[in-house]
């Protein structure tokens, strides 16, 4: 009969289960995996009920198409055990959509299709691609971290920053005005038909679709202004 000291009850614990083990050793703050989740061979489309929202900021390996609509929506299409991976989430105005850790392999480009009567502002960073289709009398694109972004449409004032050996090809989105910021060998091509200002810089290169009225446009460090 095993000793047992005064007032104490002995308790014999079964062994734990290896789902179990694995579980606490994730709750006592385990490191999660860092090997990016390779895609399925299935493709799905999720669905996604957001609020309403006036800019998109898209962060990592994700190719966004954005398009006027009446009706806001947001869907997803990828392999699917990825979809839990693209994060879309509203705060204040502003849609982020981002890759959470560790992130994904795939040979098929992960879509984020995006409807809305209202955006005036689109931000690409950390590779991404996207074709937007501008709407509005005013739209602002900021394209960083080597990602690549097409623009069609027409508007009244488009303003452009691209940056680090990014791409903002805009010579299908028209503007009567237009300010362009380059820098870190970026390049832009643009068709603004009015008046031009910005600077371009670190040897970017913007390329001119059409000759604007007048332009004020500061080119220093190697970089060049082209067009007619």
């Amino acid at each position: 009969m095993p000793l047992r000291s005064p007032g104490r009850t002995l308790v014999r614990l079964a062994p734990l289960s290896a789902a179990a083990a694995l579980a606490l050793g994730a709750c006592a703050g385990a490191p999660a995996s860092s090997t990016p989740v390779p895609a399925a061979s299935d493709n799905r489309t999720d669905f996604r009920t957001l609020g309403d929202f006036t800019a998109v900021v898209v962060d990592g390996p994700l190719n966004l198409v954005l398009g006027a609509g009446t009706v806001p929506s947001v869907d997803v299409e990828a392999a699917s055990n990825l979809l839990p991976l693209v994060q879309t989430t509203v705060s204040g105005t502003e849609l982020d959509v981002s890759v959470a850790p560790p992130g994904f392999t795939s040979d098929k480009p992960v879509t984020v299709r995006i409807t809305s009567p209202k955006v005036g502002s689109v931000s690409l960073k950390g590779g991404a691609t996207g074709t937007v289709e501008a709407m509005g009398t005013s739209f602002a694109v900021s394209v960083s971290g080597g990602s690549t972004l097409r623009g069609i449409g027409t508007v009244t004032q488009l303003t452009v920053t691209v940056l680090g050996s990014s791409v903002a090809e805009l010579g299908d989105l028209s503007a009567d005005t237009g300010k362009i910021a380059a820098a870190g060998g970026a390049k832009a091509t643009l068709r603004v038909s009015k008046q031009l200002t910005g600077t371009v810089d670190g040897g970017s290169i913007v390329t001119l679709a059409v000759a604007p009225e007048a332009k004020s446009v500061s080119v220093t460090g190697g970089a060049q202004l082209v067009g007619p």
